[in-house]
């Protein structure tokens, strides 16, 4: 059975779980402890990338999984950061159903996102 970190800020949905175990064989879904996600969820200008390495370093075996999805740059360095050190980095697919209405002057937009699957970062090589 494998482990798989969240470097995301959500709590994941009983059907994500779900498929966590059933067709990614994770038994252990770890969550960043509170300070960690916050500094994940608002990343600072000078941000210390090095605290994200570590806390991956320190619970993944090779062959594990990390779900990876939050800022741009930080996001891409982890991805990478992640091959690097033999870990599987994933995303969530979603579909996004948008609606719209006029309110008088102005267009009031709903945005509603369902999980589709988990994906991995695929490499160009």
């Amino acid at each position: 059975m494998k482990k798989i970190i969240l470097l995301f800020s959500h709590t994941l949905t009983e059907p994500q779980v779900k498929e966590l175990k059933e067709n990614w064989n994770c038994d252990k879904i770890i969550y960043m402890p509170d300070e960690l996600k916050n500094n994940w969820m608002n990343v600072a200008d000078d941000v210390d990338i090095n605290q994200f390495k570590k806390f991956l370093l320190d619970n993944l075996q090779k062959d594990d999984y990390v779900l990876i999805q939050g800022e741009w740059g930080l996001t891409y360095s982890m991805v990478n950061f992640a091959k690097e050190n033999d870990f599987i980095p994933l995303y969530a697919g979603t579909m996004r159903k948008v609606t719209e209405y006029k309110e008088g002057d102005k267009v009031i937009k709903n945005s509603v996102f369902s999980h589709t699957t988990f994906k991995k970062y695929i490499s160009e090589k």
